[in-house]
């Protein structure tokens, strides 16, 4: 007897990964996605003739479906996670607002860079295709702190910092 589609989808998912960051707000665990990733670190799920990202699946077999056009953001920040109550629908710039610190910033906080030729942190927010500056600071808390403070001030969907 063939497996239908909900059975072949869980049997993809571990439903006792990592509880999220505490600046999520999450207090539950994530279900993780074991069957194929695509590059970006996305799953991967084939169902009714089509390919689909498995967070995306998720959300439409589980919640609804996507308003054209809209995005399905994880609010727990890991691409690989596809439960429902993990995820909602956004706007393309509001998918970008809910992000962690990037791979590349070395000082280990979002929208802080150490400047070396003014031996300050600079704060520089990017909203809307355009950057915002927060100002240089002598100390990385204080950075910190603009940082959070400029990203309040411009987004809608910044859950991360709406906790601190």
């Amino acid at each position: 007897m063939a497996k239908t589609v909900s059975q072949r989808f869980w049997e993809k998912v571990n439903r006792n990964g990592p509880i999220p960051e505490p600046e999520t707000g999450l207090s539950t665990p994530c279900w993780v996605w074991l069957g194929a990733m695509n590059a970006g670190g996305y799953g991967l799920f084939s169902a009714y003739g089509k390919h689909h990202k498995a967070h995306r699946f998720a959300y439409t077999h589980f919640v609804k479906q996507p308003d054209p056009g809209r995005f399905v953001d994880h609010i727990c920040h890991r691409r690989h996670c596809v439960r429902p109550g993990h995820l909602r629908e956004a706007t393309r710039s509001e998918n970008t607002q809910n992000v962690g610190v990037y791979a590349n910033n070395k000082c280990g906080v979002r929208g802080v860079y150490w400047e070396a030729e003014s031996g300050k942190f600079r704060v520089i927010v990017r909203y809307g295709g355009k950057n915002y500056q927060g100002g240089r600071h002598d100390s990385l808390p204080n950075a910190e702190l603009a940082a959070i403070n400029l990203r309040n001030k411009l987004f809608t969907h910044n859950d991360a910092d709406k906790v601190k």
